[in-house]
């Protein structure tokens, strides 16, 4: 079965935060759509481009599957008492358990960015055809979801048209959203798992400073070790209930 892409309209942080407000106070997904119509009618008078944006941002944060919806619990609790700044960890870890496009092609661009310092569209394109095939899709999804990251101040353009490198590094003090992104990464990895000594350097996580120790991590009993090959351990989600 071919995978969907589903990510393929450029958001705004504030629309994220409506979509995960009214979400937090209501299930009713025609009360959340209609809130989300008259939140971004000013952006987009036109209704068809209105709803497909409306449709990309209920997926992130109401249409979700019972498997994430202890993460999303979660995440509502933290809500009231973040800013702007630390509610993007938030969103970025609604957004990985939500696509596993946005999160492939998160990998991708933290990957390029941690070996080549940029990137451009068409080399990210390039890189996730290899891994989800030729699509006349991704070349309008891939610049799309580019545009979000640059709307959301995790990217900056480079003096060279057409390139981006990382913009300075998201950090919070807040111990729980870091441990909160954590666990939604590993849930959304389709390993399950991340060797303990790369926790710092998750690829799909490229934008945040991880401050962190492994007491930290186990002393939450959110998580659990286990042995991996060459006398390395693997972290992963204590009692992980996510449906492949």
């Amino acid at each position: 079965m071919s995978r969907v892409i589903g990510f393929d309209r450029p958001l705004r942080l504030d629309w994220l935060d409506a979509a995960a407000g009214v979400s937090k106070d209501t299930s009713d997904i025609v009360q959340i759509r209609n809130y989300l119509h008259t939140y971004l009618a000013e952006s987009y008078p036109h209704y068809t481009a209105r709803r497909k944006t409306i449709t990309v941002l209920t997926r992130v944060w109401s249409r979700i599957p019972e498997s994430d919806r202890s993460h999303r619990e979660r995440a509502f609790a933290l809500l009231p008492t973040l800013n702007q700044t630390d509610r993007i960890w938030l969103h970025w870890g609604m957004c990985l358990l939500a696509y596993p496009f946005f999160r492939d092609v998160m990998r991708t661009v933290g990957n390029s960015l941690r070996y080549y310092g940029n990137f451009s569209n068409p080399e990210i394109i390039q890189r996730m055809n290899e891994v989800w095939g030729e699509r006349s899709t991704m070349s309008k999804a891939i610049p799309r979801v580019i545009e979000s990251l640059n709307n959301w101040g995790v990217i900056a353009r480079c003096e060279q048209k057409g390139r981006y490198r990382c913009a300075a590094p998201l950090s919070t003090s807040n111990k729980d959203v870091q441990l909160w992104l954590l666990r939604a990464t590993l849930c959304a990895n389709p390993n399950d798992s991340f060797p303990v000594d790369q926790i710092h350097t998750i690829p799909e996580v490229f934008p945040f400073s991880c401050s962190l120790s492994i007491p930290d991590i186990l002393g939450s009993h959110e998580f659990e070790v286990s042995q991996m090959g060459n006398n390395r351990l693997a972290l992963r989600c204590s009692e992980r209930k996510r449906a492949d």
